[in-house]
């Protein structure tokens, strides 16, 4: 009996663990594509983004690199993008990447699920207050202390949204532009 329960409360704490460390460490994933680029379309490179919540409140920004992947700019980290390609051929690079990481991760769960909009800017397109869908997910947590290399790791909760754009005529494909976010700023120097 005293086995079991020894199990039990092991079991317990491995899982809570698991849990805990994917409600506090977060990822986002944002997908802009361009869809006037048949047939699969192709992600919008060097673009600006900022996220907002339902009020038009900045969350965040971002920028996409030259593959079209959407890097997030902490307010004091900055980006993880040098420290990560960096890694591999550098000792401070590959202690820099972790730290950034943490503080990234633990940023992105605090209000991910908040966004609601977001503004976008890139070649001669400007578009403003986009309204987007979050999608929210905690797949692994509880798998997190398996050891082999295609399961387990330290859980996350994964966000993701996409944003088609059609650029042809730089217009969100998913619904038109809109200028009529509550508090929405005006700023002339863009993003």
């Amino acid at each position: 009996m005293r086995t079991l329960l020894v199990i039990a409360i092991g079991a317990a704490i491995i899982l809570g663990y698991g849990y805990y460390h994917a409600a506090t460490h977060g990822w986002l994933y944002i997908d802009l594509l361009d869809t006037s680029v048949k047939p699969y379309g192709r992600n919008i490179r060097d673009a600006e983004i900022r996220l907002l919540d339902s009020e038009g409140k900045l969350l965040a920004r971002g920028k996409s690199d030259q593959y079209g992947v959407v890097q997030l700019i902490h307010p004091e980290a900055g980006e993880c993008d040098d420290a990560g390609r960096a890694a591999s051929s550098s000792l401070a690079a590959r202690q820099e990447w972790p730290q950034c990481f943490e503080a990234i991760s633990t940023w992105i769960v605090r209000w991910a699920d908040r966004i609601r909009f977001i503004d976008g800017k890139f070649a001669a397109c400007d578009l403003r207050a986009v309204p987007v869908t979050v999608h929210k997910s905690r797949p692994e947590w509880w798998l997190w202390w398996v050891p082999l290399p295609h399961v387990g790791g330290k859980p996350l909760t994964y966000f993701r949204l996409s944003v088609p754009v059609n650029r042809a005529n730089c217009t969100s494909a998913a619904a038109p532009t809109i200028n009529t976010l509550p508090n929405q700023p005006t700023e002339s120097s863009g993003l």
